[in-house]
């Protein structure tokens, strides 16, 4: 085959991806139709990302929860650079090698009869809509959906409508889905019926939930879609008592139940949340996030048992991306040779059991939630009526940052008719590759931050 000759020198494309000047970076919003940060990171290796300034920091957020190996991986950087040599682009409907072995190799870890699978590499939300889509091909007829409150489950106009109240989101009407219902999510901190006491709980918030789908439901009804372990609402995780239920109720009523699982990934100490859930299963689960090896990519995967789409409801242009499968190969098969499962479950209960320490001595401190590196903490600024405590929060993130150079996450901004915004819960999320120093460093600093931040109050 013939090689294409090189039309620039080496030093003049590392110029475009290294060089930036102030002037550049000062003038790029005027050019930009959505924001972003003055700050620019340059290179990440392991936990650490570099600013261009230089200032290097220990990321709790894996940027957006993705980075689950590490920044700059040199196995995934390898199979990368490979497979850019080789081929970097397919039609959809073409296989890759890639492609067959990242799907067998998946297909091989998913829980027993979810073997099915759909990639694109737009992400989460085109794999919720597949989901969606893939339901409605298995239930003709029946286009009524169920989501929960303070659920997330992408931007665009479908799935942004299958979401909650989210503060910035709220400029657009529900489209397509205008039969979509919410269902109160089992917020145990903040029991959606006013249950105080856990022991005692019945499950109300499970049988209200039933009783709206169904005697409120005019249409058939398709599926509910929910996050096992709610992420931009506030690292919530169902009860497994709750998901118990919900999972006889549904398969007695052959209701579709969809698992938005796009941050839980290994990121909770498994690789699904079914092993988190004592084997219950959904019938179509969604991944995104750190799943590509930390590029782009979205899987939907279905029972063994359902119709699939045909060539025209379900493909997009970069859907078939060789590069993306072979990052995310590289991906899956780090995580078991490098022992991540466990060491995710070891360090994310090592700083758990940090924090509940400082619980105890800290009243500012409301609720401790993970498993694994999916860790929240629910700030308050006074434990019996669970104020919560919006400043305190965003100020221990800021001043983590900037005087201690560790990166913190935040909850996104609920709020409701009444006023109320809820922002107040900080995410430690790093690569799972964290160390037993690195575990100590973010809770010395976690600890220092939120001094640090009470004094502003």
């Amino acid at each position: 085959m013939e090689n294409q000759k090189r039309l620039f020198k080496d030093e003049e494309i590392l110029e475009w991806i290294t060089i930036l000047t102030e002037e550049d970076l000062k003038t790029v919003h005027k050019k930009s139709l959505v924001p972003f940060y003055d700050q620019v990171f340059v290179e990440g290796k392991g936990v650490y990302l570099k600013d261009h300034t230089g200032k290097e920091f220990l990321d709790c957020t894996s940027q957006a929860w993705t980075s689950n190996i590490g920044f700059a991986n040199p196995d995934v950087a390898y199979g990368v650079s490979e497979q850019v040599k080789r081929l970097t682009h397919v039609r959809y409907g073409f296989p890759t090698i890639p492609r067959i072995n990242f799907i067998h190799k998946l297909a091989s870890l998913t829980p027993e009869g979810l073997t099915k699978i759909a990639v694109n590499a737009m992400g989460g939300g085109a794999a919720i809509e597949a989901a969606l889509k893939l339901t409605m091909v298995n239930k003709p007829g029946a286009e009524t959906f169920y989501s929960y409150t303070r659920g997330y489950h992408g931007s665009s106009l479908a799935t942004m409508t299958l979401a909650t109240r989210f503060a910035g989101v709220t400029r657009f009407r529900p489209w397509g889905f205008d039969r979509v219902s919410k269902i109160p999510f089992p917020y145990c901190y903040r029991c959606p019926v006013g249950q105080e006491n856990e022991k005692s709980c019945k499950l109300e918030c499970l049988e209200i939930a039933k009783h709206l789908i169904e005697y409120g439901s005019l249409d058939k009804v398709a599926g509910i879609l929910m996050e096992p372990i709610q992420g931009p609402g506030g690292h919530i995780p169902t009860p497994k008592r709750y998901m118990e239920e919900l999972r006889k109720w549904t398969e007695a009523n052959e209701i579709f139940l969809i698992w938005d699982e796009s941050q839980l990934f290994t990121r909770i100490g498994y690789w699904f949340s079914s092993e988190f859930y004592d084997g219950i299963k959904p019938d179509i689960t969604c991944l995104t996030k750190s799943v590509g090896g930390g590029l782009p990519m979205g899987v939907t995967i279905a029972r063994e048992d359902l119709s699939g789409f045909n060539s025209a409801e379900e493909h997009s242009t970069f859907g078939a991306n060789p590069l993306m499968f072979a990052s995310g190969l590289v991906f899956l098969n780090y995580i078991e040779r490098a022992n991540l499962l466990e060491n995710t479950r070891e360090q994310g209960a090592y700083i758990t059991k940090k924090l509940n320490i400082l619980q105890k001595e800290s009243e500012y401190i409301g609720d401790i939630r993970c498993p694994g590196l999916m860790i929240g903490i629910e700030l308050v600024l006074d434990r019996e009526t669970k104020e919560p405590a919006n400043a305190l929060a965003s100020d221990l993130i800021e001043i983590a940052k900037d005087e201690y150079g560790v990166i913190f996450g935040l909850s996104a901004p609920i709020s409701s008719d009444s006023g109320s915004l809820y922002r107040n819960v900080v995410k430690i999320k790093p690569p799972l590759t964290i160390t037993r120093e690195d575990s100590d460093h973010i809770m010395d600093v976690f600890e220092k931050a939120l001094e640090d931040a009470i004094d502003y109050l």
